[in-house]
């Protein structure tokens, strides 16, 4: 059953997360080599970092080496959905430059002359 719920300690802390699962998530930072497990509190509908001491823990704040087969079983077999880690700011190069990162989006798309297709006004 589908779940939204805030997150609550590391990485993901106060970002509102829509997954597939009831049970909780594993946030997975590939280039970091780190995962996170978020597990659902009842009692209040929020996703909680798992902080309980795990093999594979690399610190006490819930950091976990990132171990592709653990994730995999975590997602078929314990019903965790799997997600990148969500980049905590887009990297200017790869956003158009019409696209302003720290202010408004134009309201009308950016067109230089010559951009028309032939035919096209």
């Amino acid at each position: 059953m589908p779940h939204k719920g805030v997150c609550v300690g590391g990485p993901m802390a106060g970002l509102t997360i829509n997954t597939r699962s009831d049970v909780g998530f594993v946030a997975v930072d590939k280039p970091a080599s780190a995962a996170w497990v978020y597990k659902i509190d009842p009692d209040n509908g929020r996703y909680v970092l798992d902080v309980s001491p795990d093999p594979s823990s690399l610190d006490e704040d819930g950091t976990r080496a990132l171990d592709l087969d653990r994730v995999l079983t975590a997602g078929l077999e314990k019903g965790l959905d799997v997600i990148a880690l969500p980049d905590s700011e887009p990297d200017p190069d790869e956003v158009p430059a019409e696209v302003d990162l720290f202010g408004d989006v134009p309201d009308e798309p950016v067109i230089e002359p010559g951009d028309a297709k032939e035919g096209e006004d």
